[in-house]
């Protein structure tokens, strides 16, 4: 296991406001639960998805500025065999790499930077790419419920607007909503299936990432780790790992908004900017409702035919 140092992000409040633009659903109500888990995770009395939350993937990029971009190899699969590490990497925000930091893509022999931001949050924070990095722009987001724009107001808007807009369950509500949302939004559905079709057919490594790199960056990790065969409470575990490696991060901006003024109760924030268990079970509760099962998800919601499925796998499972 990869001890992870925590690298401070780069704050301010537009950085803050684009961090929400996954939730793309914010008309349909809301989700919330701590980024961070209750008490201690060492401690005996830590539930076992707090615990998850605070262990680290199995290997971080080591990007300072995109510090939740990460390997998704190494995990074991249900009848043994192991994710290949150096072939999908997962990850946030690209706009702030440097020099430095772009040849770490490079040396990682990253060619391909599948992008699912909306056109919105590109215009202010395009991916800093080395030479030979090709960007492929597949949104995921709802166009008529723009959330960065709602969260900027609701920030200027101050701690009475968060609260009426945030409080009493319905951030909580608003993420559940948000990723049964990531599997049943068609238009969502042919983003993630084109990502698959790209990493099956791919010959070097392949990134995707969002803006921090936990929702719908988040899902499509789900979503391969599980066609590879690797068990949910291991899919749960690379999932909650974003709490690790954002957290720092999220505390500094939230800490810079209360002390501006601006936000007064920073709990209100902290369930868009985390993740927790029950937002990937109401992904996958989706899958169960409309397609009965994850393979028929795989082909009728993704539209993924079986030749490209046994590529896939054949792709992210090493021999």
């Amino acid at each position: 296991m990869v001890t992870i140092n925590k690298l401070p992000g780069r704050p301010s409040m537009r950085r803050l406001v684009v961090a929400a633009t996954g939730l793309g659903v914010l008309a349909t109500g809301a989700v919330g639960c701590s980024a961070r888990p209750a008490q201690d995770p060492t401690s005996g009395g830590a539930s076992s998805a707090a615990r998850a939350a605070t262990t680290p993937a199995p290997r971080s990029m080591g990007l300072r500025d995109a510090p939740n971009a990460r390997d998704l190899g190494g995990y074991r699969t249900a009848d043994g065999h192991e994710v290949r590490h150096g072939v999908v990497y997962r990850a946030d925000a690209l706009n702030h790499l440097t020099p430095a930091e772009q040849r770490t893509l490079t040396e990682d022999g990253v060619t391909e930077d599948l992008d699912f931001r909306s056109p919105a949050e590109v215009a202010t924070a395009r991916d800093a790419l080395p030479a030979g990095v090709h960007r492929t722009a597949l949104p995921v987001y709802d166009p008529k419920a723009d959330l960065s724009r709602t969260m900027a107001t609701l920030i200027a808007g101050g701690p009475a607007a968060q609260q009426r807009a945030l409080g009493a369950g319905k951030a909580v509500r608003m993420m559940d909503a948000y990723y049964a949302w990531l599997v049943s939004d068609p238009t969502a559905g042919k983003a993630f299936g084109s990502a698959a079709r790209a990493i099956a057919d791919g010959q070097k490594p392949v990134l995707f990432h969002c803006t921090q790199g936990k929702d719908r960056t988040g899902w499509m990790s789900a979503v391969l780790l599980t066609a590879a065969g690797v068990p949910r409470t291991t899919v749960d575990q690379d999932y909650l790992a974003s709490n690790h490696y954002l957290q720092a991060a999220n505390d500094r901006q939230l800490a810079q908004l209360k002390a501006a003024g601006k936000v007064k109760d920073p709990a209100l924030l902290e369930p868009v900017l985390g993740v927790r268990e029950s937002y990937l079970d109401a992904a996958f509760n989706e899958v169960k409702a409309k397609y009965g099962s994850f393979d028929a998800y795989l082909s009728k919601g993704l539209g993924l035919d079986q030749a490209t499925e046994r590529k896939l796998r054949q792709r992210l499972i090493a021999a």
